[in-house]
C-alpha cells in the first residue's frame, strides 16, 4: 500500500515539470519502471526491452517515470482542536500519522520536504531538505512541539507560502478547516503556483449529534468558552470550504478519527488512484 503511495507522489513530481501524469522518459534513465507498450516511431532504440520483445515477438519499450525532484510543502494545523477526537484517535493522531507515511514516499526518491505549522500565526518553517531519516524525526518531533497560539487562521500560512518564490511544488493542507473563511483569495494564488492537496481531518461528532432531546455542554478547544447545543435540532454543517475546493477544480481528502491507521493508508491510496484517472480522462 506503501509503495502505491510513493509511485503516486513520483507521478505527481512527475506532473509539476511535464504538465501530465502521464510523462515519461522513454529511455534507461529514470525514476522507475512503470510499464511496458509497443515500440513506436521515435522511440529511443535504448528503451527497447528485449524480454518483452522475445516472449510477444514484438518489439516493446519500457516507460519510466521522469526523474524530477521537488519540493513538498506540509502545511499542518496545529491549532487547539486538533485534541479534539471523541472515539480511539484525536485528529492530531491523524495527522502525526499521515504525514509520517507521505514524508517517507516523498523522501524516498530524493525530494525535499518542507514543514509549515500554524496556528492563528506561523509557528515553525522548517526549510525545504532532503534525507529521509532527517525528514522523519522532523515530522514526527514536529507534532510535539509547544504553540504560541490555539486559534486557527489558515490565510495565514497560505500567505506564508505565497511570499515564497519557490518552483511549482506539491503542498498537503492539512487541517480541520474549522476556521474563518478568509482564506479565499490566498488560496486561489497558491493554486495557481503550486499543486495543493487539502487534507480534512474530521470527526463524526463534527457533522452529526445522536437524535435525541435535550441540551449538550460542549467545550471550545481553541476559545476555551463553554456552549450548550439543542440535540433536537442538529449541528449547521459548514460547506464553504468544500464549495471553493469545487470552484478551485481541486481533489480533496477527507480522513475521520473514526477510522484506523490502515483505513487512513488505505483511504489515502484511492484517493491518490481517482485522482489520477480522473486527471487523465481530463487530458484525452
Amino acid at each position: 500500500m506503501r509503495s502505491k503511495i510513493r509511485l503516486h507522489i513520483q507521478r505527481m513530481v512527475a506532473n509539476l515539470f511535464e504538465g501530465a501524469f502521464s510523462s515519461y522518459l522513454n529511455a534507461t534513465r529514470g525514476i522507475e519502471l512503470d510499464e511496458l507498450r509497443q515500440y513506436q516511431p521515435g522511440d529511443e532504440f535504448r528503451a527497447i526491452d528485449w524480454k518483452a520483445t522475445a516472449r510477444t515477438g514484438v518489439l516493446h519499450v519500457r516507460l519510466k517515470l521522469v526523474d524530477k525532484r521537488t519540493n513538498i510543502f506540509f502545511l499542518i494545523d496545529r491549532s487547539g482542536s486538533k485534541k479534539f477526537g471523541s472515539t480511539n484517535f484525536t485528529k492530531e493522531d491523524i495527522q502525526s500519522s499521515i504525514i509520517s507515511i507521505l514524508v517517507q514516499s516523498a523522501t524516498e526518491t530524493g525530494n525535499l520536504v518542507s514543514f509549515i505549522t500554524f496556528t492563528d500565526r506561523i509557528e515553525k518553517y522548517l526549510p525545504p531538505q532532503s534525507g529521509q531519516k532527517e525528514s522523519i524525526r522532523i515530522a514526527e518531533n514536529i507534532m510535539y512541539d509547544r504553540n504560541k497560539g490555539i486559534l486557527t487562521d489558515i490565510n495565514c500560512a497560505f500567505e506564508f507560502l505565497n511570499g515564497m518564490q519557490f518552483t511549482p511544488s506539491l503542498v498537503f493542507v492539512l487541517s480541520d478547516f474549522l476556521a474563518p473563511f478568509n482564506y479565499e483569495k490566498s488560496l486561489k494564488s497558491l493554486v495557481k503556483k503550486h499543486d495543493v492537496i487539502p487534507v480534512i481531518i474530521s470527526d463524526i461528532r463534527e457533522e452529526t449529534l445522536p437524535k435525541t432531546r435535550g441540551f449538550v455542554a460542549i467545550k471550545d478547544l481553541e476559545t476555551q468558552s463553554v456552549k450548550y447545543l439543542d440535540l433536537s435540532k442538529g449541528l449547521f454543517a459548514n460547506s464553504q470550504h468544500f464549495n471553493l475546493f469545487s470552484k478551485l477544480n481541486l481533489d480533496y481528502l477527507t480522513l475521520m478519527t473514526d477510522q484506523n491507521e490502515e483505513q487512513w493508508t488505505r483511504a489515502l491510496s484511492d484517493f491518490f488512484d481517482k485522482r489520477m484517472r480522473r486527471r487523465s480522462r481530463i487530458k484525452r
